[in-house]
């Protein structure tokens, strides 16, 4: 399964449209596009030293639509 969502990843990379990847993504959109995704998934997890983060990716195959979306755009943006 992990492999999987890696492979996706990746090729989903590879066809971001450039114009897309070029437009930084803030931390402020992450949290608004990630808010419900943080409290279903990672309830009770304290902010800081990368531990949201690091519970986001353990459910990455349960993120909702727009986080995902939001942070892909992220990693495209930060690849540029």
């Amino acid at each position: 399964m992990t492999k999987t969502i890696c492979a996706f990843s990746a090729t989903f990379l590879l066809l971001v449209p450039a114009a897309y990847a070029q437009q930084p993504v803030s931390p402020q959109q992450i949290a608004h596009a990630c808010a419900g995704d943080i409290d279903r998934l990672c309830p009770g997890v304290p902010p800081g030293q990368g531990r949201i983060k690091a519970c986001m990716k353990q459910h990455v195959s349960e993120l909702s639509a727009p986080c995902f979306d939001t942070l892909l755009g992220a990693i495209a943006a930060g690849r540029e």
